[in-house]
């Protein structure tokens, strides 16, 4: 069920009040922020300030993202780590993003040179290409993102040295998944984020033809790290993420046997969670986190109506006055970013225009 913002519990008017608020206390806090990461940092919420721009209309907070990707490559230094959520494959992919949505304009290969000069620096100098079981594959998700934001042209010199960094990174996903050689640097294990990131990584490379015989392989093994992470994980937005992606991964698999097992595992999981039951600050952490995963894994993205529910949930949370007042005094630098508050507005601004998109269709299919 998609929720009308026009009713008298979801009215526009109050998701666009709070909207404001969020946009305000952003403009007040993100350059004060050090953390220019993706995730976590400016460069998430210049991405929430574009969005909220073109849906408010406001050139104002379109001139203020732009600041502060300014603020982000001027902050850029030799010890900017690289990983995802904070550092340089998480900042260059948001610029991709930004450049593909039509937020700004540029070449990116010419802009995002240094920064992928420094990304295969780190890589070739890495003995493993994640820091523990917590992160995401960054230079997998970057790499992807470099090649299919623009016409993909295997005369172009530019591609072919994208898709040879693709292929090196399909052997590092063997040594990490196969092999488990995360096990040598003491990580035990490989959490939720990091297995999504795997398996869009791998979902991508099928559906480009990269290396298709070696990424079949590493897909063999994947329903124990699904299963094991489905069964000991309380990641309600990971784990949702988790099904929507292996549905999406299911017809680019050969072995019967693998794509068996996974079928088993996504029909067994399915709806299991009762997001009715979840606390308030459960369900404000899982909307912040189906909104960056939104964007970060599009188009292998499940809508469903537990994801309705959910934003019924937290809506209903931050509409009570006296539950935004107590959000807003416990802002810090660690929830702020799109895992936090600017997380919040931007699934807002994604909710409303998933909403006037239906009202449109809605409209066109009456005239007709």
């Amino acid at each position: 069920m998609m929720i009308d913002l026009k009713d008298k519990s979801f009215g526009k008017s109050k998701v666009d009040d709070r909207l404001r608020r969020i946009a305000d206390v952003l403009l007040l806090n993100a350059s004060f922020l050090e953390n220019i990461g993706l995730l976590n940092g400016k460069m998430g919420i210049a991405i929430f300030f574009y969005h909220y721009s073109r849906y408010s209309g406001a050139k104002i907070f379109e001139d203020y993202a732009g600041e502060l990707i300014d603020e982000i490559y001027e902050e850029i230094n030799s010890n900017t780590t690289v990983n995802f959520e904070e550092g340089l494959t998480g900042i260059g992919w948001g610029i991709e993003y930004l450049v593909k949505n039509g937020f700004v304009q540029a070449d990116t290969d010419e802009t995002l040179s240094e920064i992928d000069n420094s990304i295969y620096r780190s890589r070739i100098n890495s003995p493993i290409l994640i820091n523990d079981g917590k992160d995401l594959f960054g230079y997998g998700l970057y790499y992807i993102k470099r090649l299919i934001s623009r016409d993909i042209n295997d005369d172009d010199l530019n591609t072919l040295i994208k898709k040879y960094h693709l292929i090196f990174l399909m052997d590092e996903c063997e040594r990490i998944l196969v092999q488990k050689h995360y096990k040598r640097f003491n990580i035990e294990s490989l959490s939720v984020n990091a297995i999504n990131s795997f398996i869009w990584f791998l979902i991508e490379m099928q559906r480009l033809g990269i290396f298709p015989y070696k990424s079949q392989k590493v897909l063999q093994v994947f329903p124990d790290y699904i299963d094991a992470s489905l069964k000991c994980y309380n990641d309600i937005a990971g784990k949702n993420q988790m099904l929507g992606l292996t549905g999406f991964l299911l017809p680019y698999i050969n072995d019967p046997v693998t794509k068996d097992s996974l079928a088993g595992l996504l029909q067994s999981n399915l709806f299991e969670e009762k997001r009715n039951e979840l606390s308030d600050e459960t369900a404000i952490i899982n909307f912040a986190k189906e909104t960056w995963q939104q964007i970060v894994y599009e188009p292998y993205v499940s809508t469903n109506l537990e994801s309705d529910d959910l934003f019924n949930k937290f809506f209903s949370i931050i509409d009570n006055e006296e539950n935004w007042i107590k959000r807003l005094e416990s802002l810090n630098k660690n929830n702020i970013g799109l895992t936090g508050l600017a997380g919040l507005g931007l699934g807002l601004v994604l909710e409303g225009l998933k909403n006037e998109s239906q009202t449109t269709c809605q409209k066109s299919e009456q005239k007709q």
